[in-house]
């Protein structure tokens, strides 16, 4: 929540009359700027069918508006003040400001303007008049009742609650995580409990997504990779390390509704999805997994939306195989951090043979059958699978129109193995 009244200290600050218009993007002493209104409240306005202005939505204290036409150069919105307001006004020079004094507020303001806009309050139907001997409570809660068929189709009930408490406390009490195999998890599979992870919260930014799949939209984050710093040199197995942040953990998106998952990618960017190969996969997954994931996210919460995203993958004939690999790679990682050394191995056997079929079966270009290479190689160390793994080091170390990086990587890579051979 953004703290209206520091920025009303802050400065600098502006007030509007009822029935002023506010331009989107402003201009304050010649630099371009975006609002956060601090008092009072704003109506936006968009061109209705007929040709006129009609209520679109409506701001409220600390809401912030003027980003998507400061940031995109949209302008279909017209801003008009309702009662009268007083706003923060962020130019280059108040944005400067607020770093050095307030980063975390900064950073709450940033991710607030690419939340959609506000919309309005459904008007409701006035209720019928009660009969003079009846009271009119029981008639006004009648449309209450069909609340719960508008809930997604994954939404848990209480005794799936109940249940997921009952396996919580049970993997507590034996200090061990229970075992959860069957269904879309492999067996040896866990219910991890107390693992926790520093994710930087001010490195994720809220953003509405559409499924690909039901069309519908959903609250979701996205990641601020240009703010990401890198914690050490990438790894052999191609893992990276940033300072404070596990980008496994927002890799992969799950549906709200649906719970079809993937690549946040093909979230932003769509593909062809064949919808009738993974219909029935889709529906028996939704009878058994029981998450609500507009919760925060855990590590059971991402390892649930990988194995949910390994069974939309066969969903992209063309791209299955490597997102297939991917995301056992990405698996194979996240076990690592819950120090599951068995699990670990196995979803490095499955990413290392994921890749090589994208070996076998794909055209690459230099660079992409360097990163296979790779890729295969670590992950075939990860699993104790050493058959050909120094073949696919030497590939991609030799490989003449390939990327000096990969190939520095391949030479560490054999060298560190030579050595733990003596």
């Amino acid at each position: 929540m953004i703290d209206v009244n520091v920025l009303l200290e802050q400065g600098p600050c502006k007030k509007f009359s009822a029935g002023d218009k506010i331009q989107c993007p402003g201009q304050e002493n010649g630099q371009k700027c975006m609002y956060i209104l601090l008092s009072g409240s704003i109506d936006i306005l968009k061109k209705s069918a007929a040709g006129g202005l009609q209520k679109a939505s409506s701001c409220v204290a600390g809401d912030v508006f003027g980003g998507r036409e400061l940031f995109y150069g949209i302008d279909d919105f017209t801003y008009v003040v309702s009662s009268e307001s007083v706003v923060f006004v962020l130019t280059q020079e108040s944005f400067n400001d607020l770093s050095w004094s307030h980063p975390d507020l900064l950073f709450g303001i940033l991710g607030n303007s690419y939340m959609p806009a506000r919309k309005p309050a459904a008007v409701q139907a006035p209720a019928p008049k009660a009969e003079a001997a009846k009271p009119a409570a029981p008639a006004a809660a009648k449309p209450a009742a069909a609340a719960p068929a508008a809930e997604p189709v994954h939404a848990p009930t209480e005794k799936t609650q109940a249940q997921a408490r009952v396996r919580a406390a049970a993997a507590a009490a034996s200090g061990e995580a229970q075992t959860m195999s069957g269904g879309i998890y492999p067996p040896g599979h866990k219910f991890y409990s107390d693992v926790e992870f520093s994710i930087n919260d001010k490195l994720i930014f809220p953003k509405e997504y559409s499924c690909p799949f039901c069309k519908k939209t959903f609250n979701d984050y996205r990641v601020f990779r240009s703010k990401l710093y890198e914690s050490q040199p990438m790894r052999y197995d191609l893992r990276k390390y940033f300072t404070d942040f596990s980008t496994e953990w927002y890799d992969v998106l799950t549906c709200h509704s649906c719970l079809f998952s993937t690549f946040h990618t093909y979230f932003t960017e769509p593909k062809p999805i064949k919808k009738a190969d993974i219909e029935a996969e889709m529906t028996a997954a939704r009878a058994e997994v029981h998450m609500n994931f507009a919760a925060a996210r855990d590590i059971n919460y991402v390892f649930t939306s990988h194995y949910l995203a390994l069974i939309c993958s066969a969903g992209f004939p063309a791209m299955s195989r490597q997102i297939s690999a991917k995301l056992w790679g990405n698996l194979s990682w996240l076990y690592e951090d819950v120090k599951d050394e068995e699990m670990e191995k196995y979803a490095a056997t499955q990413a290392a043979e994921m890749y090589e079929r994208v070996y076998t079966e794909s055209r690459l270009t230099p660079v992409q059958e360097q990163i296979t290479c790779l890729s295969i190689a670590g992950m075939q160390s990860r699993a104790g699978i050493d058959s050909n793994l120094k073949k696919f080091l030497f590939t991609a170390k030799t490989l003449k129109t390939g990327d000096r990086l990969y190939a520095k990587l391949a030479e560490d890579f054999m060298y560190e193995l030579k050595l733990d051979e003596e």
